[in-house]
């Protein structure tokens, strides 16, 4: 009985060991589980810490100087072991009791995403100027411009429709000119005829001796001829031993008829061939200015569906928190009424069908003097015989002398009957006001030569400026090195507005940078997009150049600029105007920029034009006056803006743009992210010698941790390898790998 007692606890005693040998594997287990959790999450954050340090050497001068963020020049590796293994280090008491023993096996770090790749430094322009720029550009530029946009709209749509129509007018009248000169001179061709026939027109020729006269013309020869038969004949009868006693007479009055013959002739196959080629070119002159009446029938229809207007329209519905109020709504409405006056620069079908039967009828009346030449010469012919009739050759010169009289009288002699001379007081009547629009024309030519005289003072720098070409060429070299690095294309240079030396070109090559100006903020409007915080970017942290300095010239366009301008045109006194235009010399950027600025402000002043000059009557007239205020005003605008540093929008808006805002605005015109960019991040390199395509902004770090497991590392190992972990049990040590990425 007791050895079944016995047996029976020790049973319950290998069973109870079993129980506290199981629950201490499992407690132990759990304890090196629960040890391992937390060193991962330390490694973690030791990981993070470390990387974090490294990222917080930054380069000090990119952040103050341009707000971005990128790596320093000290070694990130020695920074973030430094940071891991003052963290590992252990206290100096010797009762310590350490749960867990973590020693670094080994640390890396990647440094990525340089400065100067274009999508990290638009994301760093962005961070930056993401609140900033969309508030300042709508309340300082946007806000400004808006109240001109119906009215800017307006002017645009006339000034392009008036200025293709005034190129086609003129080259209309010129047609109708180059026509009545074609009529003109085919009649003129005729000149000389009358007197070849008879020296003063006469209903009668009396009959004249032989020899009485030289025969000069065609009446002399049918005067004489009954004479010159009759003694022809009486010769012809003498006997063989008398001596003719009229062959002198006969002899003179023969050849002199002859010659008459053949200068009539010869004068009337040049006056015939001259009269049809002529005529056909007159014809040719008036086609051409009926299909060119007909292209001025197509523009007028086409010139209110311009789709350079949409910009406009966008500013126009955008809402801007107290922005200035708009123009009064009537002068839009002037300038939009000048367009309905076009039609009265149109020819009627009517005019242009009596112009062409005129020269129709021309050619007619022509045909008949020509025949009737015809018939006299005939009739002429028979002088040089003796069966020919002498009333007949009266009759005939007679007849061509009243037809080729009655020709020339409608077509080439001054006077009431000159039908010429009818039509070209009906055109002329037509064209109104030319003789003042022409005088205006060339008042606007004068002034726009002053203008591009200031220009070449400009350029004349360059030779002055050369000292600072090596700067250029280095900024060139940085520019293309950043293009080459992002895998863009080499382009050409952006060209600033140019000014044209006629009128007409100028207006409407400002009012296209209207259009653009006007199309580009429209866009802006609909959200705000990365090219406007770029913009904003570099209006803010680049200088521009002192606009003062040209103050001078913009005075007086005959004056040179000194070396003390020329010494302003370094790299750091005009980076803005780099980065808008991009020229890689000195005075490239400068000279754009005034061009430039003059353009937009002859778009402005010529709306005003419109306006103030819409009283005027003919469209064209109108225009011709518009421009050459326009540029007046634009000149005397430069002025201003050289001598304070600002200048009043308009003569209606009284809101005023600075010199850097007028660059703002042609930012957001020369739309080109890339180019932009690369000219930024090329200033940046030459401004602080750091090269932003090596300097990184994205740290990739990987720590490796090593601690040694208390119980079971086989049944560690095994847990891992099931959990699908990347860690390792290496004998009785367990690693742990952590990565911590961080950015800018």
């Amino acid at each position: 009985m007791f050895a079944g007692r016995r047996t029976e606890n020790g049973s319950v005693s290998v069973f109870l060991i079993m129980i506290l040998a199981f629950i201490f594997a499992f407690v132990a287990l759990f304890i090196d589980y629960a040890r391992i959790a937390a060193m991962k999450v330390q490694t973690e954050r030791l990981a993070h810490a470390a990387v974090r340090s490294v990222m917080s050497s930054y380069d000090v001068e990119l952040q103050e100087r341009y707000g971005l963020f990128a790596y320093g020049e000290q070694s990130g590796d020695q920074i973030m072991a430094g940071v891991l293994s003052s963290s590992l280090e252990k206290g100096k008491r010797s009762d310590r009791f350490d749960l867990l023993p973590m020693e670094l096996d080994s640390s890396g770090l990647q440094m990525e995403r340089m400065l100067g790749e274009y999508d990290i430094f638009n994301r760093q322009i962005g961070e930056e100027m993401k609140y900033k720029a969309p508030i300042d550009f709508t309340l300082e530029i946007a806000g400004k411009m808006k109240p001109l946009s119906s009215s800017m709209k307006e002017a645009s749509d006339t000034v392009d429709v008036l200025r293709k129509l005034q190129k086609l007018y003129d080259k209309r009248e010129a047609a109708l000119d180059r026509m009545l000169d074609k009529q003109r001179q085919a009649a003129q061709s005729a000149n000389g005829i009358p007197g070849m026939l008879m020296g003063v027109y006469s209903s009668s020729i009396s009959n004249e001796s032989l020899g009485s006269s030289r025969v000069s013309a065609a009446a002399g020869i049918a005067a004489q001829y009954d004479d010159y038969v009759a003694k022809a004949n009486e010769d012809a009868n003498r006997g063989e031993d008398e001596e003719p006693q009229y062959s002198d007479e006969i002899r003179d009055y023969l050849t002199d008829s002859s010659d008459v013959t053949s200068r009539l002739g010869s004068k009337h196959r040049s006056a015939a061939n001259s009269h049809g080629k002529l005529l056909q070119e007159a014809d040719l002159a008036w086609q051409e200015a009926s299909e060119l009446n007909e292209k001025m029938k197509e523009v007028i229809a086409a010139s209110e569906n311009r789709s350079e207007s949409a910009g406009y329209d966008a500013v126009s519905r955008s809402v801007i928190p107290g922005h200035t109020a708009g123009i009064n709504g009537d002068d839009a409405a002037t300038i939009r009424g000048l367009r309905g006056q076009t039609d009265q620069l149109l020819l009627s079908e009517s005019l242009l069908g009596d112009l062409k039967q005129e020269i129709s009828r021309q050619r007619d009346e022509f045909r008949q003097a020509d025949q009737s030449l015809s018939s006299a010469r005939s009739e002429l012919a028979g002088a040089s015989g003796l069966y020919g009739s002498s009333s007949s050759m009266k009759s005939a010169v007679i007849a061509a002398r009243g037809v080729i009289d009655g020709y020339l009288r409608a077509y080439a002699e001054s006077g009431s009957a000159n039908r010429l001379d009818q039509e070209a007081a009906v055109i002329e009547q037509h064209r109104g006001s030319d003789k003042e629009r022409k005088e205006k024309e060339k008042q606007g030519k004068a002034k726009l030569k002053e203008a591009a005289n200031i220009l070449e003072r400009i350029n004349e720098l360059d030779q002055k400026a050369k000292s600072y070409r090596k700067e250029y060429d280095t900024l060139q070299t940085y520019y293309g090195e950043s293009i080459e690095f992002n895998k863009q294309a080499a382009e050409g240079e952006t060209k600033g507005a140019d000014l044209d030396d006629d009128p007409y070109d100028a207006g409407k090559s400002a009012m296209n940078g209207m259009d653009g100006l006007y199309g580009a903020l429209g866009g802006m409007m609909s959200g705000v997009k990365d090219e406007l915080l770029q913009n904003e970017y570099a209006a803010m942290y680049f200088n521009h150049f002192d606009i003062s300095r040209l103050k001078e010239a913009a005075s007086d366009p005959k004056a040179g600029l000194g070396d003390a301008v020329a010494d302003q045109l370094s790299v750091k006194n005009q980076e803005l105007e780099y980065i808008v235009y991009g020229f890689h010399n000195p005075v490239g950027n400068v000279s754009a920029a005034y061009a430039e600025i003059f353009a937009s402000r002859l778009a402005i002043r010529t709306m005003e034009g419109l306006v103030k000059n819409s009283g005027l009557g003919h469209p064209l007239l109108v225009l011709a006056a518009a421009l050459l205020y326009g540029i007046e005003m634009a000149m005397a605008d430069m002025i201003t803006l050289c001598t304070t540093g600002s200048v009043e929008l308009s003569s209606y808006i009284k809101a005023k743009l600075t010199y850097r805002d007028h660059l703002r605005l042609f930012l957001l015109l020369h739309s080109n992210n890339q180019k932009k960019m690369s000219r930024m991040l090329a200033l940046i390199r030459f401004n602080t010698g750091i090269n932003p395509a090596e300097r990184a902004t994205y740290a990739s770090g990987e720590v490796k941790m090593g601690m040694r497991l208390w119980f079971l590392p086989g049944v560690m190992k095994w847990v891992g390898y099931a959990g699908g972990s990347p860690d390792k049990v290496e004998g009785n040590r367990y690693y742990a790998v952590k990565q911590a990425d961080y950015s800018y």
